[in-house]
């Protein structure tokens, strides 16, 4: 369970000024909405041609905007991408983040 006091809200787009979509989808009507991702798409239906591509078994997907929800987070993400070692194509972020390098 992640401790709430050491996330902060993430303000920063993720991308350029292209809107960004957050992803939910329902696999089967007995299954809850979860999060699933998201896509960069200037409008709603663009987002959803992409999401849909992503997630062909989905029976329900919900696009909302990324500006209209509130992202908390107990990493910056941008810090995580930006030890990318752009030479070899390899990454720290699963060693940042505790996990194992592939």
């Amino acid at each position: 369970m992640s401790d709430t006091a050491a996330r902060t809200r993430v303000d920063d787009a993720r991308a350029d000024d292209t809107p960004e979509w957050e992803v939910f989808l329902r696999e089967s009507p007995r299954e809850p909405l979860r999060h699933a991702g998201s896509v960069t798409a200037p409008t709603v239906e663009v987002g959803h041609e992409q999401a849909s591509t992503l997630f062909p078994d989905a029976g329900t997907l919900w696009l909302c905007r990324s500006d209209n929800v509130a992202r908390f987070a107990d990493r910056d993400l941008g810090a995580a991408y930006a030890d990318t070692d752009a030479d070899t194509g390899t990454d720290d972020v699963a060693a940042s983040a505790g996990g194992e390098e592939a």
